[in-house]
């Protein structure tokens, strides 16, 4: 303790908040000492082998992915750098499962912040003896505890101690990588820059994915407006006998490591100062980005997306296999990462997937009639989305171009090209919650490549827009109602029941939350909302977060309901748009059935 809390720069820091506070210095030092007992991790008499061994019988229900020589890369940077991992947050099992596959390589434990909800006796102290620290959920307003907390990250770094925490700040309730929480890398990032370690610190982005998880019913539930049941004994010891069903294979990979030290001189000013909340930025977008582009697409995953949106309606094995043949060809054409060599034959991971679905209860599958047929009720539909947003920032920016092109054609825009790009920087705006994007240059790359690939020479003189309408009913893969269709669905909800009220203000939002899922659980049973997925907390919540950054949140201000009701005209435009495009893809799909017949018949 007196190594951690002794040093000048601490002390002086104490005189500070005491003269802020008016306490005394020598309460100060001993709320300090509490504070940091509390949350270090102490090296003791419980062996780091049983912890290893807890962490491969906890995560049993799995088989363990990953890269040996991505490990032993890491391993070999670990000796002259601290490494930093942050993995995205989809289990409790996160922590064991990279864990079991870093010790297999020597890896000593990493200090692991977690929050101290999961403190729970006595299985906290073990923890606190193999590397994990355990961090209050709040203490914004804790000027002492704030002061203890990143003199303790800075001692860890300055002493090469790995760290690892989970940037999104809670398992994501949805299945795709939630906003970043800058929290633990503002205070590691502020030690970098004031101790100027003398080794490099590296961030590891890490990927970890499931083919099936016994949480996704409770998370499911809890998007619906259910509550989430606290942590306590009884929950450990249900979690862990969950997990003696096998539930396939945990997928672990790692993205390219980023230098702390580099981002932090690529964000300095033209005088050299820092810019510490640039910097902050950059490294969180730049570490979600890097997870998602390493994140494999799952059997699973493909088996939801061509199970959801398509209305009440069941299919067959076959249509799910047509719906899934130009997906494959996509997705093998932009090398996107996969578990596995996923085909779409009657056998291997397909089917294996399907079962373990369907013994999950998340599908279903009807074999009374000529044909199996497989479908998700309504109960599920936020279980099997879970799965499918694990890829779906794959196929964003191919969304965003089918909607902007057909935006363009309806307005019957004169400059296509420039129309389109419009059309598209929108979208981005309205969906920055949701999803990463980089910056407008790259952006407007992606964009004019989306666009070239499935309409070959749009930026041509000669291109008009009657070529452009062709292509686009003549496409077989059109995703933009399968990948943003339920978030635009949410948005345009709240979106109006907005512009419904006169007198909104901040500090509402959780009664206006709650609002729309009741609304939309109306709509839903009455047949007017499109996706059951869409009565989602976490969507709404996002849908509120952009109503606020457009201006849309006060009371009495001029023009406010106009522009309230402006926005709310623009998303369901967005969503009948999307109803377009769901349109063209049945019908598109319906041609391609028949032309396979007809050429069979010819044959």
């Amino acid at each position: 303790m007196d190594e951690v809390l002794g040093t000048a720069r601490f002390q002086d820091q104490l005189q500070r908040i005491s003269l802020e506070t008016g306490r005394p210095v020598p309460d100060l030092q001993a709320e300090a000492r509490a504070d940091l007992k509390e949350m270090a991790t102490r090296p003791g008499k419980v062996t780091v082998a049983a912890w290893d061994r807890f962490c491969r019988w906890i995560a049993r229900a799995y088989r363990l992915d990953f890269d040996p020589e991505a490990i032993q890369y890491l391993r070999d940077l670990n000796r002259s750098s601290s490494l930093i991992f942050l993995p995205n947050h989809r289990s409790y099992l996160d922590p064991p499962v990279l864990r079991s596959a870093l010790h297999q390589f020597g890896f000593p434990p990493n200090n692991t912040i977690g929050g101290s909800n999961l403190a729970l006796w006595p299985v906290s102290l073990i923890a606190q003896r193999n590397g994990t620290v355990f961090m209050r959920r709040e203490f914004r307003d804790d000027l002492v505890y704030r002061a203890v907390f990143k003199r303790y990250i800075a001692y860890l770094i300055q002493n090469k101690k790995n760290l690892e925490w989970y940037i999104e700040g809670g398992r994501t309730r949805t299945g795709k990588l939630r906003p970043p929480r800058y929290g633990v890398l503002k205070y590691v990032m502020d030690a970098v820059e004031e101790e100027q370690p003398e080794n490099e610190v590296y961030v590891i982005p890490t990927s970890i994915i499931y083919d099936a998880q016994h949480e996704v019913g409770a998370i499911s539930a809890e998007e619906m407006g259910g509550s989430k049941s606290p942590e306590s004994l009884k929950w450990l010891y249900q979690f862990s006998r969950s997990q003696s069903t096998r539930l396939g294979k945990a997928h672990l990979r790692f993205g390219e490591p980023l230098s702390l030290g580099d981002a932090i001189d690529l964000t300095r000013d033209s005088e050299g100062s820092p810019r510490p909340r640039l910097a902050i930025n950059m490294v969180a977008f730049e570490v979600a980005n890097r997870i998602n582009a390493v994140t494999p697409i799952t059997p699973s995953a493909l088996v939801t997306f061509a199970l959801l949106d398509n209305g009440a309606r069941a299919i067959t094995i076959s249509e799910g296999r047509q719906i899934l043949e130009p997906l494959m060809t996509y997705i093998g054409r932009r090398q996107f990462p996969m578990t596995g060599n996923i085909d779409l034959s009657s056998h291997g991971l397909l089917r294996d997937s399907i079962a373990n679905l369907v013994d999950k209860g998340v599908v279903n599958l009807y074999e009374g009639g000529k044909d199996q047929i497989l479908y998700i009720d309504l109960e599920h539909q936020h279980e099997a989305a879970f799965y499918r947003n694990t890829i779906i920032h794959f196929f964003v920016n191919r969304a965003i171009t089918e909607l902007s092109v057909l935006k363009a054609l309806e307005e019957d825009a004169d400059e296509l090209v420039m129309a389109v790009w419009d059309n598209a920087r929108r979208l981005k705006d309205l969906l920055k919650f949701e999803f990463f994007f980089p910056r407008t240059e790259e952006f407007a790359e992606q964009i004019a490549d989306e666009c070239s690939l499935i309409y070959p020479d749009w930026q041509q003189s000669d291109f008009t827009k009657a070529d452009l309408r062709r292509m686009l009913h003549k496409e077989r893969l059109l995703l933009s109602h399968r990948v943003v269709g339920p978030f635009l669905e949410s948005y345009a909800l709240l979106a109006e029941e907005l512009a419904k009220l006169d007198d909104f203000v901040r500090g509402d939002e959780e009664q206006l939350v709650s609002q729309c899922i009741g609304v939309a659980k109306q709509m839903w049973l009455q047949q007017d909302l499109h996706s059951a997925e869409s009565i989602s907390k976490d969507y709404f919540k996002n849908a509120f977060a952009l109503v606020e950054n457009l201006g849309l949140i006060g009371s009495g201000e001029p023009g406010l309901q106009k522009r309230r009701q402006d926005f709310a005209n623009e998303m369901q435009e967005l969503v009948e748009r999307i109803s377009k495009i769901r349109r063209i893809d049945q019908e598109n799909r319906g041609a391609n059935e028949v032309e396979i017949a007809t050429a069979a018949t010819d044959v």
